[in-house]
């Protein structure tokens, strides 16, 4: 009897993985949020009592969590963040502007003749 395995067809999104079945950035993101989270439980526990501390770690590592698991459309969180900053922060009119051409010529000969009156003018004064 024959075994079928199923390929891909995009190999793109296939991840290479660490540890415990967890990506490189992951462990990473994961290793940042224990690094901000533990001195926070440390420091909070005495004065917040142990469900505050732990809200407190919580709180302080979930942005780097985060930033490991979110994946959305190939766009990690990081840069969707990034996006909306900049999607946000740009105006929301913008305007189209066009010069015409012919406007212009005809200003420019409209100059013209007036430097050339005010030339002839100063010749015959």
């Amino acid at each position: 009897m024959a075994h079928y395995v199923p390929i891909p067809k995009d190999l793109n999104d296939i991840k290479e993985k660490l540890i415990l079945g967890f990506t490189k950035r992951q462990v990473i993101c994961f290793g940042i949020g224990l690094v901000l989270g533990a001195p926070v439980y440390f420091l909070t526990r005495d004065k917040l009592g142990l469900s505050g501390a732990i809200f407190a770690m919580g709180a302080v590592a979930a942005p780097a969590i985060l930033c490991g698991l979110y994946r959305k459309n190939g766009i990690y969180l990081e840069k969707q963040i990034r996006f909306m900053r900049e999607y946000f922060t740009r105006p929301r009119k913008r305007y189209y502007k066009s010069t015409n051409m012919f406007a212009a010529v005809e200003r420019q000969i409209e100059y013209n003749r007036i430097k050339n009156k005010l030339r002839d003018a100063e010749r015959k004064g």
